[in-house]
């Protein structure tokens, strides 16, 4: 199969270099019956031009394709290859084109005249035909060179989000983990099957961080559950200050996202939306298909709000959740927030909706129930599917 492939390749350049060299052979030809006036009739001139011109071509253009096809040819070898073939090229078209015109045998001074004409068809000949093949293959150097450059380039971006999704996981909410093992050092002496069960839990979140970081995407039944792992941990910090409804339709479950997308998003509605609030307050999380094949993802809470928080976050989350969002789907996915009413923040996210191929989804766990501890009153987290 790639033999039949080549071979119309090689005749379809073989083709195209004739094409050149019979047209730069007569606007030579018509440059030295009118130009130069080598003596000899036009239709001399152009058999001349024509034969001799064929001739070097044929000693240059077959060996060249044969050895480097349409690759650029190595340059001592091709100078040395020229350098042979336009003399040779030169005495064979003169004696086809003697024998072809029957033309009779000529004087001294003719034959000089005759060899001169012969040397300059010759010269120009060949130096048409190298600077047209050197022209051609440094043209198709260059652009072999821009695509690798091109692929460089997206390699390097694709590097460049790889490198934020590993930073934006080393950012991970500090205080979550912190504020998370200093209620499992209280829990320890007063509750030890509540310090266990938030133990497990951290153990859990943490090794699905790890892996979601390893990951280029994920679906969207695989990040809810690294959400609900979180929000049942924060859910034993809080205790009754902090419920939450998980809200997946089973059609989207094997939707295709970018993951820990959605993460700094949930924070960003505990640590400024539910934390300041002093009565607590409801995170939901819920998906839906929406129009022109697009997906949809909403995070709303019953926070403070924007004007009430306490707090004066960096926004670094959110950054990074709209250069990913650049990066990977462009003008394609957008984010947008809003009040919620009657208190609170949403948070719509909008990207193109893909299924993953693999049938590799996370099931979507009841939320295990907490004892309260006596210095900190925690109640189950509800949750919703």
């Amino acid at each position: 199969m790639r033999m039949s492939c080549a071979v119309p390749s090689r005749l379809n350049i073989l083709a195209r270099d004739l094409l050149f060299v019979l047209c730069m052979n007569t606007v030579i030809a018509v440059s030295l019956n009118y130009g130069f006036q080598t003596g000899g009739t036009l239709v001399q001139n152009f058999v001349y031009s024509q034969l001799i011109g064929l001739s070097i071509w044929t000693l240059i253009d077959i060996p060249r394709v044969l050895i480097w096809w349409n690759d650029r040819p190595r340059r001592w070898p091709f100078m040395c290859l020229a350098v042979v073939a336009v003399p040779l090229g030169v005495v064979l078209g003169s004696w086809c084109t003697r024998e072809l015109l029957d033309l009779p045998e000529k004087s001294p001074a003719a034959t000089g005249d005759m060899l001169r004409m012969c040397l300059i068809v010759g010269m120009l000949a060949s130096a048409s035909m190298i600077y047209f093949y050197w022209s051609r293959e440094k043209l198709a150097y260059l652009e072999r060179q821009a695509a690798l450059d091109a692929l460089q380039r997206e390699e390097a971006e694709k590097q460049l989000v790889r490198a934020q999704l590993m930073a934006l996981q080393a950012q991970i909410e500090p205080h979550f983990l912190f504020n998370s093992l200093a209620n499992l050092d209280g829990l320890i002496a007063t509750d030890p099957r509540a310090a266990r069960q938030l133990l497990q839990r951290l153990i859990g979140f943490l090794r699905m961080s790890l892996s979601h970081t390893r990951a280029e995407h994920c679906t969207l039944a695989q990040e809810f559950e690294l959400l609900r792992s979180y929000l049942e941990i924060q859910g034993m910090r809080f205790g009754a200050r902090l419920d939450y409804e998980i809200d997946l339709p089973p059609a989207l479950a094997d939707a295709e996202i970018p993951p820990m997308l959605i993460q700094p998003l949930v924070e960003n509605a505990v640590t400024h939306g539910i934390e300041p609030c002093m009565r607590g307050g409801k995170i939901v999380l819920s998906a839906r298909e929406g129009e022109g094949g697009s997906l949809q993802v909403l995070i709303a809470d019953t926070g403070v709000g924007f004007c009430q928080s306490g707090k004066s976050g960096s926004g670094l989350g959110l950054t990074h959740v709209r250069e990913r969002l650049a990066r990977i789907f462009g003008a394609a996915a957008t984010m947008q927030m809003e009040e919620n009413a009657p208190r609170g923040v949403v948070v719509r996210l909008t990207l193109p909706l893909t299924r993953s191929t693999e049938p590799t989804i996370a099931p979507m766990r009841p939320a295990p129930e907490a004892r309260p501890a006596p210095h900190a009153p925690v109640t189950p987290a509800v949750s919703r599917t």
